[in-house]
């Protein structure tokens, strides 16, 4: 992995910026609805004390807390947010928002019947079933019609256990004709006429008939119940006895409108959850003054906030109104339990904080109010919060990566650049010619550049002491071993030696020689690079120098096969035929010394495109694999020979020196299944 690819993925770990801004949003999120919990709890108890200290509010009578059960057919009356209009049909009714005691499905000798109190009146609907429908006959006295007609009798009961009974009738379908009557069968009706406070509407329906008609809360009394008689006084339909009517409270909702604060919803229900009044309104006034939220209020941008950040707010469910308030937190309410819970925003509500504390008239539990305020501006706020915490880490997140990136190129530039040089100081040649950037830097890369360039100066003064030993050891010991040598004539020429001391004498004789011809071979390389130093260069024909020679060698190396390759064209090229005949005088040397006898020697001129190819390939050993790079340096040989001639690994080294002054570059690989060697030398066309 890469120095710039290790930098992005660390410039990447910004990115636990916005992660920790999110989880303190989370962390401040939670401190706020805990404080605003609070805060609505106290504000739901200190109302339910105010609601406690009248209980009559609560229930018309104590009897209807204890025995009320509409699963036994008892009748909630709930308030009415309006006044339906009295027309006989029953769509202006409300409908529970989930399954309520008393909604289900009714027995077929049972009448629909529902109650509803708004302001001081009671409102009922009540719809029958029968095949037949008979109407009052109209009459010019006042006494009460003797022809049957259908009927619908009401019986009530008050607090005082005084029964009144009504008997409701139509002369068509329309308004309807209340009379007092006689309480049990035959029900029969009284002259007199209910005053025009208690009206209603007699409309027909498809299954029979349904009456809608509204009077006075205190004519109802606390118990009701409805019969449905046909003409003949037959009880067709109707309740299972006097039924318990539970209803909504006027006077306590209009006590919760002097107490509730604004922008607030209070309600109050029983002990079984029968919503008993219901006041005030959640408003959500909350703005976000956030251009990008303004522009995408409930879009996609909001959207990719809410997908990041989900909301911990629990999704609204049915709760029953308006006839009452189940579920959480009314119920752990109604068990004497304070408890509040956020839900998410729907139906046109926006996100609540709904609280509840229990009712308790000293012991006793009364029920429960609840408490509901929008938390749409806590929701802004975070929203916002995240909003802006997120742009801003991104921001400096791409800036951070943007920097890195710039530094990781700048970085990767500067060690590629000290890498090139460093690679390069060595040349193919051996020689070392380093020029090491960034020397003047101040940081760790600079000290490494100045590490470099001390190494590389102090190895360069080594090599050129290498590359000059032979000429000193050849300027100082040559003059000991001339000493010698005359010494050794002299020795021999003053007496006969005996023949033990005159094998001594020839084996040190030997010994100068040899040492002789290292010397003269050390100062052949000096030599060497002087007159190349003073050659001119002329212009000649490399091809046809390269032909003299190779007739020459078939001569001179008798003992192996010489085959020359050449072009049958002319190679002009501007340098020293003396120093090109040197070289291959080196290189054929060199050939013949590793080649077994009668093995083969090539010398080849090729032409390419912008260079000429001279190549001398032989068969033997092949080079070894320590050899590799390091074959034309000065002082360089491993390979013995057969002759006994001293090799110091020089013959090559002026090879080089003579291919860098045609411009040339001279290169020695293994011959394919190393059966052999072949240096090639590529001199520029020119």
């Amino acid at each position: 992995m890469s120095l710039r690819t290790k930098l992005l993925l660390l410039s990447l770990l910004t990115l636990i910026l916005p992660w920790a801004g999110w989880k303190y949003a989370q962390q401040m999120e939670n401190t706020l609805r805990s404080g605003q919990e609070a805060a609505l709890l106290t504000t739901a108890d200190v109302l339910g004390r105010v609601v406690a200290s009248e209980p009559e509010l609560l229930y018309r009578v104590g009897e209807v807390r204890e025995k009320f059960d509409p699963a036994h057919g008892d009748l909630f009356a709930p308030l009415f947010p309006a006044q339906p209009l009295v027309d006989g049909f029953a769509d202006e009714w409300p409908q529970p928002s989930r399954p309520v005691p008393g909604f289900e499905d009714t027995r077929p000798d049972e009448p629909l019947l529902r109650l509803g109190v708004h302001g001081r009146s009671l409102h009922m609907y009540a719809e029958i079933k029968t095949p037949r429908r008979a109407y009052e006959l109209p009459s010019d006295s006042d006494a009460a019609p003797e022809s049957g007609s259908d009927r619908l009798i009401i019986l009530t009961r008050d607090e005082f256990a005084r029964e009144r009974a009504w008997s409701v009738s139509a002369l068509a379908p329309g308004p309807i004709i209340v009379r007092p009557c006689d309480i049990g069968s035959p029900w029969r009706p009284h002259a007199e006429v209910m005053p025009p406070y208690v009206n209603g509407v007699w409309r027909e329906t498809a299954t029979g008939y349904a009456v809608e008609l509204r009077g006075p809360m205190n004519l109802f009394g606390t118990q009701i119940a409805v019969y449905a008689l046909n003409k003949d006084n037959v009880r067709i339909s109707g309740t299972n006895g006097l039924a318990w009517v539970h209803t909504g409270s006027e006077a306590l909702k209009q006590r919760l409108e002097q107490y509730a604060p604004e922008g607030v919803r209070v309600s109050v229900v029983d002990v079984n959850g029968w919503l008993l009044a219901r006041a005030g309104a959640v408003t959500a006034n909350a703005s976000s003054d956030y251009p990008g939220l303004q522009r995408d209020e409930y879009g996609f941008m909001r959207s990719i906030y809410r997908g990041l950040f989900p909301s911990s707010s629990v999704p609204p469910q049915p709760t029953g109104l308006p006839y009452g308030m189940w579920g959480a937190p009314v119920d752990e309410a109604r068990k004497g339990t304070n408890a509040a819970i956020w839900f998410d925003q729907l139906g046109g509500e926006p996100s609540l904080v709904r609280a509840a504390v229990p009712v308790r008239y000293g012991d006793e539990l009364l029920g429960a109010l609840v408490v509901e305020q929008p938390g749409e501006q806590l929701v802004l706020v975070r929203e916002l919060a995240l909003t802006r915490l997120i742009n801003l880490t991104l921001v400096a997140t791409l800036f951070a990566i943007a920097i890195m990136l710039v530094f990781a190129a700048r970085l990767s530039h500067r060690i590629r650049r000290l890498s090139r040089a460093a690679s390069t100081a060595l040349t193919a040649e051996g020689r070392i010619e380093h020029s090491i950037p960034g020397t003047q830097a101040k940081d760790e890369l600079g000290a490494l550049a100045r590490s470099y360039d001390t190494l590389l100066g102090r190895v360069k003064e080594y090599t050129i002491y290498l590359q000059t030993l032979g000429t000193k050891l050849s300027h100082e010991l040559r003059t000991p071993l001339t000493i010698v040598s005359s010494s050794l004539d002299n020795l021999v020429s003053e007496e006969t030696l005996p023949p033990s001391a005159q094998s001594y004498v020839d084996r040190a004789r030997s010994g100068t020689n040899r040492m002789h011809a290292i010397l003269t071979a050390l100062s052949e390389a000096t030599r060497v690079e002087q007159s190349i130093e003073h050659t001119d260069r002329v212009r000649f024909d490399l091809s046809e120098l390269v032909r003299n020679m190779g007739q020459a060698y078939r001569q001179t190396f008798a003992r192996h096969r010489i085959e020359t390759s050449l072009p049958n064209e002319a190679c002009m090229i501007d340098g020293s035929p003396d120093l090109i005949a040197q070289l291959l005088d080196k290189l054929m040397d060199n050939a013949a010394d590793f080649t077994p006898p009668d093995g083969r020697i090539a010398l080849a001129l090729d032409v390419g495109p912008r260079d000429y190819t001279l190549s001398v390939s032989n068969e033997g050993p092949p080079l070894p694999p320590q050899l590799n790079g390091r074959l034309f340096e000065s002082l360089v040989s491993s390979r013995g020979s057969s002759d006994g001639k001293p090799h110091l690994g020089l013959g090559l080294y002026i090879v080089r020196l003579i291919a860098d002054f045609h411009g040339s570059r001279v290169t020695a690989t293994n011959l394919p299944d190393d059966a052999g060697v072949v240096i090639t030398l590529e001199i520029p066309r020119t």
